[in-house]
Order: C-alpha cells, then structure tokens, then sequence
C-alpha cells in the first residue's frame, strides 16, 4: 500500500513540477520538488530508497522537463550519499532538521549543477547564478519540504513504543 502511495505521489510531483509550477511562477528559477522528496525519502528511509528516487527522479527531470541530460541526476545522487551519513542521527519528528536540510540540499544542488556548467564551458558567473538560480528557491523548497515531511510521516508506520 505504501509502495502505491509513492508512486501515485511521484506522478503528481511530476506534474506539478512540469505543468503547474512552470504555470504559477513566471521567473527563471523554479521550487524544485523532485529535490525535495529525493532529500526527505532518504532522510526517512536510507540510501536504497533515495538512490532510487533520484535516479529516477533525476532522469525524468533531465530527459522530460531539462535541456542537458545529467544536470540534475547527479547532484541528486551526491545528495543522497551525503544525506546517508546524516540519516541515523537524525529524530524523524523533527520537521525543522526537514527544513535545514532541503535549504542545506538546495544549496549543494546549486553548486554541483554550476560545477557541472563550468566544465562544460557554458557561460556563468558565481555570484549572479547563486543569486537568481540557487536563493530565491531555498525557502520555497524548505517550505516544501516542511509540507511533505507531514505527508510522508503520516505515511509511515508507527512504531508501538514500550515504556
């Protein structure tokens, strides 16, 4: 049952993500909610799942929606793998370290994405693409990450706690 909610919950992530966001915000920089559920999937449910996540996620989001096949692929997978070594420190009912860590998440996606920019030769400066590219969607996606941390943990099995 938990395995149908996700996959009914990735379809619409990428709707939303294809159509209506692009529809909503009429900037150059757009919330990223792949993103998001790549960093809470593995915050709540370990390496396995969010390397799956954001292979897939990041496939679909390179070949569907983005110009450059890998640009955000791969910054997912790092994400993921630093994320694992943050995983069994985390307390799952703490929304906050949910929010700190998708900004967090936002930031390194940002700098792995204009890395990969950089060695392509591609025309980009530090400052103005962190400026409009990366900051204005850190809040949004801490936002979002704050909304689907709640979904996610209603999801989740609870755990009969013996004291």
């Amino acid at each position: 049952m938990r395995t149908l909610a996700y996959v009914l919950l990735g379809i619409i992530t990428f709707y939303l993500q294809a159509q209506v966001i692009p529809m909503v915000f009429h900037t150059s920089w757009l919330p990223n909610l792949i993103l998001v559920w790549v960093v809470l999937l593995t915050l709540l449910n370990g390496r396995r799942t969010g390397l799956f996540v954001a292979i897939v996620g990041g496939l679909i989001h390179d070949v569907l929606i983005s110009n450059f096949f890998g640009l955000h692929m791969f910054p997912y997978v790092i994400i993921v793998y630093l994320l694992s070594f943050v995983k069994a420190r985390i307390y799952e009912e703490q929304w906050y370290i949910s929010f700190i860590l998708v900004v967090l998440s936002t930031i390194v996606d940002g700098l792995v994405r204009m890395g990969m920019l950089y060695m392509i030769r591609a025309d980009i400066s530090f400052l103005p693409y962190m400026w409009h590219m990366v900051l204005p969607p850190m809040l949004l996606n801490g936002g979002l990450g704050v909304i689907i941390h709640f979904m996610l943990w209603k999801l989740e099995e609870k755990e009969q706690y013996m004291w």
